[in-house]
């Protein structure tokens, strides 16, 4: 009777649709559902929170139940272990008509973007920002971390703001205004001294620092520390003196840091200054001051000769000595600067021309206006030039208009446009979600213009942007700031694998294996590869780290090398084989099949399984699991429990095929219990054997690729993808799929020429 109720209830609701096409749709699987899934998800029961007799609220609602009913009984999940499954034939027949409604209704759903929160730039962001546009190379370690939503930095809803955020980003971005105008007169370069007795002391007991000198009676090391403001050449000048003894002049050694010292002959008891000019890199320098020979001799005839000291004044470092090259990247602010003109003309032009790039948008006059007057303050107040540029450079960088990317429509009213309208993002915004997108950074002045002119409207013109964007090695950041979270790489700094089980896991080894998966990306990327050669590749990249971790020959050429894999190993070229994946899978102790298998389903398939039910969370324990069998008994045992064996059947079976791989992602073929067992069986009974079982499993799944395309979104739009989104990609997704291989560039276009990329919805006002 319930079953017949179902039907009944569910005929009706969806008769009820509005759509044209509601009373063929109501079939849709109903006769299915009915027969193998109501009797769990009906209104009394609601396992997993599901209950479908309650009609959906919106068509795209019950679409996309539709799709998500499709996809657990393809991986045969449901019904449940202990239920008469349905047949093979009857799982076809269920998936052809979902698949066969969604591609007639998807299209006819109303147009509907949505809209974007606004977001704070990520520090990486901010940094590749600030190399783009100012040819700085900036520290972020010192901003608060940034928030992950649904995996990734760059979801609106999860980047909080605070005061310490402010701080932050004030303090860099003078740091950044000073490298950029710095107050540098080439006549009359910069001085920077220390007095001798207030040096550190940091080898030697002879030093007496009372009064205005030191005095190194013994051998003894003095040390300070100075900050250059760039790479240049500089004046190292010791004013020093001497008391003679013995046969030799007083030796004094300067040092900068770890290189070798430059040693100078201090002969006079009168102070003398010495020079040494060098070069020396942009940050933080050591300078030692060291007396090497000593000399005492208490019998010497002469009172004024029995012991010879170095006495030290000050040390100074005078510099940059030679003329400042600009960086190719920062060459239009001071173009912007021009030459003609007084002080504040020149003032005026920088920031009438600068701020548009800057904010990534026209500036309005009276913003123009206003930095102006900061400007022209520091100039009025005697300051110079360079420090006026400065402040407005600054105040430009800690700019909400720069630190956020904010788009019409987000708050308020767009002019012109009904809340709830559908409207086209403006040129000069899709430019910056473009850039954003593909390179983590500000768009170039190529981007710009075209989007000042309206041309990105054109879908050309926008193909053969992404296409000439993706050429650009700021593309880059699709592996290292995209992928790199995608796979969770940053969860290799917080792993520490038991040292004397696992030794030699340090920062170096953990820098490798990030940087072995960010190079299959790049190369499946720029090499127009099958996104599925991240699953299949027959080759890696290594460098003699990560050769020598896994007992590989180290590339002759030296650096990082890609390397095709023997025919016994080409497993290991995509990335479940890589040692990054598998260490950040595992336990300190152990390796984790229910950790691999999780991972996979949530990163490689996105279907991860639900949280545990209470009290299920662990086998540790447990009063029902023998805690002395091996780990694949107990979780066999812990399968027993039906709560437990609808998700770890398959999650089980996916992480055991991957356990001839240690917590490091070296191969195994044994451990301490004897030979491993890599085998499992599906919950639709195909058997799995090893890691090349499980590639193959995910090779033909087309999840793999549809999960690729929404992570891209999620990462462009900075926002989940609603049911609406992601039943629009899953159609364009399975429209290449039906054409044959799929890039990446491929899943990036549909993502860029989707709707919900191009165009938002109107906000209401207030």
């Amino acid at each position: 009777m319930r079953q017949l109720r179902f039907v009944q209830f569910a005929l009706g609701c969806w008769c009820g649709a509005a759509l044209a096409h509601a009373q063929d749709a109501a079939a849709v699987g109903a006769a299915f559902t009915a027969e193998h899934c109501v009797g769990c998800h009906d209104r009394d029961t609601q396992k997993g929170g599901l209950d479908l007799t309650a009609p959906p609220a919106t068509e795209a609602a019950r679409l996309w139940r539709l799709h998500r009913l499709r996809l657990r009984v393809a991986a045969a999940e449901m019904p449940p272990p202990g239920e008469t499954p349905p047949s093979a034939a009857a799982r076809g027949q269920f998936a052809a008509e979902v698949a066969a409604e969604l591609a007639a209704a998807v299209p006819r759903l109303p147009s509907d973007p949505g809209r974007v929160t606004v977001r704070r730039l990520s520090r990486t962001q901010w940094a590749n920002c600030v190399r783009d546009l100012c040819g700085v190379v900036a520290d972020t370690a010192q901003f608060p971390a940034d928030d992950l939503g649904y995996g990734f930095d760059t979801v609106g809803d999860a980047l909080s703001f605070s005061t310490l955020h402010l701080e932050k980003y004030l303090a860099a971005a003078g740091a950044v205004a000073a490298e950029v105008f710095p107050d540098e007169h080439p006549t009359r370069p910069a001085a920077r001294r220390c007095e001798a007795e207030a040096m550190a002391v940091v080898a030697g007991p002879g030093a007496h620092q009372d009064g205005e000198v030191a005095v190194l009676y013994t051998n003894a090391t003095l040390e300070q520390t100075v900050d250059l403001p760039r790479e240049g050449r500089y004046r190292l000048r010791v004013c020093a003196a001497s008391t003679p003894a013995g046969d030799q002049p007083a030796k004094l050694a300067l040092r900068v840091d770890d290189a070798a010292p430059h040693e100078f002959e201090v002969p006079e008891r009168a102070p003398q200054v010495f020079e040494h000019v060098l070069a020396l890199p942009r940050g933080r320098h050591r300078i030692a001051l060291a007396f090497t020979n000593d000399h005492y001799d208490p019998k010497h005839p002469d009172p004024s000769r029995r012991d010879r000291n170095l006495s030290l004044d000050w040390l100074e470092v005078v510099g940059p000595l030679d003329p400042r090259v600009l960086p190719e990247a920062q060459r239009w602010l001071h173009e912007a600067v021009g030459q003609r003109g007084d002080e504040a003309a020149r003032l005026r032009g920088f920031v009438t021309e600068a701020l548009g790039r800057l904010w990534r948008r026209p500036a309005s006059r009276e913003e123009v206006v206003r930095l102006q007057q900061l400007g022209g303050a520091v100039l009025r107040g005697g300051g110079s030039l360079a420090l006026a540029l400065q402040r407005v450079l600054q105040a430009a960088l800690a700019s909400p208009h720069f630190l956020f990317r904010l788009e019409p429509g987000a708050t308020g009213a767009v002019p012109g446009s009904k809340p709830g309208a559908v409207v086209p993002l403006p040129p000069v915004q899709l430019a910056s979600r473009l850039s954003f997108f593909l390179w983590a950074s500000a768009p170039d002045e190529e981007l710009l213009e075209l989007g000042r002119r309206g041309r990105l409207g054109d879908p050309a013109v926008l193909a053969a942007q992404v296409a000439r964007m993706l050429l650009d090695p700021r593309a880059e950041a699709l592996a290292t700031d995209f992928a790199a979270q995608w796979f969770e790489l940053k969860l290799l700094w917080e792993r520490t694998p038991d040292p004397a089980r696992f030794p030699g896991f340090d920062d170096a080894l953990r820098a490798s294996l990030r940087r072995e998966t960010e190079l299959l990306f790049l190369c499946v990327l720029r090499d127009g590869l099958d996104v599925r050669t991240l699953l299949t590749a027959d080759f890696t990249h290594v460098d003699a780290r990560l050769a020598q971790h896994y007992g590989w020959p180290e590339p002759a050429a030296g650096g990082w090398q890609r390397v095709p894999l023997p025919a016994e190993q080409r497993e290991r070229g995509g990335v479940l084989g890589h040692g990054s994946i598998l260490a950040i899978t595992s336990n300190p102790t152990r390796t984790s099949p229910v950790k691999r298998g999780r991972w996979i389903l949530d990163n490689l398939l996105g279907q991860p399984p639900p949280p545990p039910p209470p009290g299920n969370d662990t086998l540790v324990g447990e009063r029902t699991i023998d805690s002395s069998r091996s780990l694949r008994e107990q979780l066999a045992q812990h399968r027993e429990a039906k709560a437990c064996a609808v998700c770890h059947q398959r999650m089980d079976a996916l992480g055991f095929a991957l356990e001839r791989y240690d917590v490091l992602g070296r191969h195994r073929a044994t451990d301490a219990a004897g030979p491993i067992d890599c085998s499992g069986e599906l919950p639709d009974g195909r058997p799995l054997v090893g890691l090349a079982g499980v590639v193959a499993v995910l090779r033909d799944d087309p999840q793999f690729v549809h999960l690729v395309a929404r992570k891209l979104f999620t990462y462009a739009l900075g926002r989940e993808p609603r049911p609406v989104d992601q039943l629009r990609l899953l159609l364009a997704v399975d429209a290449l799929l039906g054409r044959g291989p799929v890039t990446l560039a491929d899943l990036i276009l549909v993502v860029v020429q989707s709707e919900a990329f191009r165009c938002r919805t109107v906000a209401g006002r207030g």
